[in-house]
């Protein structure tokens, strides 16, 4: 049963390989030569071991003498020593043999390492680009540090199962020729070879069996380390703010230990079963020599026997460790295999109509969301008009920001419609879509980097003047002049190098950057102080007059300047009008959320 579960497994693992090789096609059109090449190595080496016997039998003037095997051995060593001529062409061949195998043995550790970097590769480039273009849902649903994982060093298992694989055949083709070799000399030897192989190979295979289910554990403890050290980098500011620096790390040295010894186990495992597969061997090679004297075959035929299989146990040592490799990067494979899947995820719908040159509104009709089974949004109903600026407000929780996610085509609602003019809005091509939109924001993430190249994500082509006029809209100016390397100054993680403010205006200056048609300001100037705040909308609305703005806010006060205002409250639309209508007159004073609701 466990034999049949490990060949399962296995099985399980290539099928899984097959399916991944076929992102990299030379890896598939250049595995029969690979196996061609072990195969030759091979003939080249069991020919060359005969020769060398021949070459001993000659010197010491026995080639002709013996009984049994040696005298079916003898007439075909005699045939080859006249097709070569003499005992120096016989030395020739066999210089020439060990030449031609180191050789092919170059040959093939150069394309197995070409190919083995490009599957990887391959394997790297197949997971960024499915996190790309799966559904955002998916990547929620999947912590950043199983996400690391599975592209930072899963991928590169793909190209060890490769290795692996390839090597197992070329192990078996090896094997199968210096079989043929022994068969010629002895089959009662071959088949005592034979059943001797396959019981020490049943034995290391019970011994490895742990090997599949301890690679997945090693994964899981790698996985959860790599979540502790994404947490001390992510969460660096509060970690020391509430002092928790000596239970993180503790934390992390727990996390640590595990994966250490769950690595220590592996190789534990694997370095008893090396000892034991030579040891196993060594008692079929005894075995054999015994076995020829009982079947009284002579010393010429006994020492080509015992040659031949002292050279064949490194084939079948590798061969077990590559049977040994194959089950440890299962779950790697496994892994892989389902990241890359298609058949079992959700991505977005590209559309294929354009976008409409002159719409007036952009509307949700009837719109549910929700997230994990939670509903977000019910039945919302809502008119965004083209060209005028309008404001979502409520408190925290009322699905504003859901609303901004569904306009950026990162869900899709559970009901109802998203509709630009009389398109629906999946579909319009998401390229002509997202073109005109720029958003800044309280999510609106930073990267890693310099503020100007965190500023040229929205247009990678625009010019000094162009990025000037961003900086100088957004209230950037003034904090640029006043840094040593100006926007070539770096940001840090996500920004951590500025303040929230700054980080802000950084990602503001983006969205002007874009000059889009659709403008969408999330909660994107709630941590500016009131000067600057009032000065940065001031700016943005003259830049943007005549274009479409969407303005997330619970704050009452900064919507006064707007068109038109859409009340949400537990994610259902409870009104919508002109700030007056909504609010009352602009001189009666500030009003809260609660009071207008």
């Amino acid at each position: 049963m466990r034999i049949g579960t490990m060949i399962a497994g296995r099985l399980s693992t290539l099928r899984d390989l097959r399916k991944l090789l076929e992102i990299v096609p030379a890896a598939r059109r250049a595995a029969p030569l690979l196996i061609l090449l072990g195969l030759a190595a091979s003939l080249a080496e069991t020919i060359g071991i005969s020769l060398v016997i021949l070459f001993l039998y000659v010197t010491m003037g026995r080639l002709g003498s013996g009984n049994g095997v040696a005298r079916m051995f003898g007439p075909a060593a005699e045939r080859a020593m006249h097709l070569l001529g003499g005992t120096t062409a016989l030395a020739v061949a066999i210089f020439a043999l060990i030449v031609l195998r180191g050789w092919i043995t170059y040959a093939y550790s150069r394309i197995s390492a070409e190919l083995s970097a490009q599957i990887s590769e391959a394997a790297r480039n197949a997971i960024h680009r499915q996190y790309l273009d799966v559904s955002y849902d998916f990547i929620r649903r999947h912590s950043q540090a199983e996400l690391m994982d599975v592209l930072g060093t899963d991928s590169w298992a793909v190209a060890s199962a490769y290795r692996a694989f390839t090597r197992i055949i070329i192990n078996l083709s090896a094997i199968l020729v210096f079989a043929a070799f022994i068969l010629v000399l002895s089959w009662q030897i071959t088949l005592a070879a034979a059943i001797s192989a396959i019981l020490v190979s049943i034995f290391i295979g019970r011994l490895s069996q742990p090997v599949a289910a301890l690679g997945a554990t090693v994964k899981a403890e790698h996985q959860s380390m790599g979540g502790r050290m994404l947490m001390t980098l992510q969460g660096m500011r509060a970690i020391r703010a509430y002092r928790r620096e000596a239970v993180q790390h503790a934390h992390f040295v727990e996390s640590s230990a595990a994966a250490r010894e769950g690595l220590t186990r592996v190789e534990r495992l694997s370095a008893a079963i090396g000892p034991a597969t030579e040891v196993g061997y060594l008692a079929i090679l005894c075995l054999i020599v015994a076995g020829a004297n009982l079947l009284a075959i002579d010393f010429q035929a006994t020492l080509t026997i015992v040659a031949l299989l002292y050279r064949l146990q490194p084939h079948l040592r590798e061969f077990e460790d590559n049977l040994l490799s194959l089950s440890h990067t299962e779950p790697q494979i496994r892994a892989v295999r389902a990241m890359i899947d298609r058949t079992d995820k959700t991505f977005p719908q590209d559309g294929h109509e354009p976008l409409p040159n002159d719409y007036l509104a952009i509307v949700l009709d009837g719109v549910d969301f929700g997230y994990d089974g939670q509903a977000v949004l019910r039945d919302v109903s809502l008119t965004i008009p083209h060209g005028k600026v309008t404001a979502l407000v409520g408190a925290s929780g009322s699905g504003k920001t859901t609303i901004v996610n569904l306009l950026l085509r990162l869900y899709e609602p559970d009901q109802g419609r998203l509709m630009v003019g009389d398109t629906s809005l999946a579909s319009v091509r998401r390229a002509d879509w997202l073109g005109q939109i720029a958003v800044a924001g309280q999510d609106i993430d930073l990267v890693e980097g310099t503020v100007r190249d965190n500023v040229v994500m929205a247009r990678p082509d625009a010019d000094d003047a162009a990025l000037a006029r961003a900086y100088r809209l957004s209230g950037l100016s003034d904090f640029l002049a006043g840094l040593p390397h100006g926007d070539e100054s770096w940001i840090g993680q996500q920004g951590l190098n500025l303040s929230g403010g700054e980080r802000q205006r950084v990602g503001i200056a983006r969205a002007v950057l874009r000059d889009p048609d659709l403008l969408i300001l999330d909660e994107a100037t709630s941590a500016l102080d009131g000067a600057l705040e009032a000065q940065v909308r001031a700016n943005l609305h003259a830049h943007f007059a005549g274009r479409t703005m969407l303005i997330i806010t619970h704050r009452l006060e900064t919507i006064r300047a707007v068109d038109h205002v859409v009340q949400l409250t537990d994610g259902r639309v409870i009104g919508a009008g002109s700030p007056d209508e909504m609010f009352g007159p602009g001189d009666a004073g500030p009003i809260s959320l609660a009071e207008a609701g």
